[in-house]
């Protein structure tokens, strides 16, 4: 089933006289269940790509679709409640809440959906193991490695089992042996929960596990290739 759809879209930036097109007429399909990497050059709009299929920022022209909705003229309560049931987050600078713990940063967005406390809480519990640092759930941001931190960010954006992660350089900051591990994990809880990843990246560990790779230019779409992976 088709999960997100790009038609035609466009972006333009304006900044005083100057006019910046970053996207140029994409063309783009997500299906369920895909791990799929968004590659090409700093600049070819990879990060607008993500943030206009996340409803952080609009399309100049053209059209935007999750689960069959056109959800381009959206306003900002319908967008926002989209990301709160639908779409989880996972960015290069992990954007946690630096004076919660561990644990209270994955509920917090549980709460947020009206989760009860005691779910909240052990559902944090059941993700901080799944991301192999129970250990730390009771440690601040501060008191964490950046792996350690982006592993925390893993486990609050798919909390409540997500359509859709979004993950922005998740392993850029990262050294080669946490950005395997914490690639691992991803793959695992896509492979076993159906989690879809789109991953705006430039690290060849993510290329090499997706099974599919789009490359933007220019801010255009210029090559697609699906790839099948062999398990075992």
């Amino acid at each position: 089933m088709t999960l997100v759809e790009l038609k035609k879209v466009t972006k333009i930036y304006i900044t005083g006289k100057v006019e910046y097109e970053a996207l140029r007429g994409v063309d783009f399909t997500l299906s369920e269940g895909e791990f799929t990497a968004l590659v090409g050059p700093s600049g070819s709009g990879k990060t607008t790509m993500l943030n206009i299929i996340g409803g952080l920022d609009s399309a100049t022209s053209g059209s935007v679709w999750f689960e069959g909705e056109d959800i381009t003229n959206w306003n900002a309560n319908r967008l926002s409640e989209l990301r709160r049931i639908k779409i989880g987050f996972i960015f290069q600078s992990y954007n946690l809440v630096p004076v919660l713990t561990a644990r209270e940063n994955i509920e917090l967005p549980l709460l947020l959906r009206n989760w009860p406390s005691d779910k909240a809480k052990a559902r944090a519990l059941e993700l901080l193991e799944a991301v192999e640092i129970l250990d730390m759930a009771n440690k601040r941001p501060d008191e964490m490695s950046g792996g350690q931190r982006q592993r925390i960010a893993v486990a609050r954006a798919i909390s409540d089992k997500p359509a859709l992660i979004l993950a922005d350089e998740p392993t850029a900051n990262l050294d080669s042996k946490t950005g395997n591990a914490l690639l691992v994990i991803m793959e695992k809880l896509n492979k076993e929960e159906g989690v879809t990843f789109l991953f705006s990246t430039h690290d060849p560990r993510v290329v090499e596990r997706a099974n599919k790779i789009a490359t933007l230019e220019d801010g255009v779409i210029v090559n697609e290739k699906v790839i099948e992976r062999v398990s075992g």
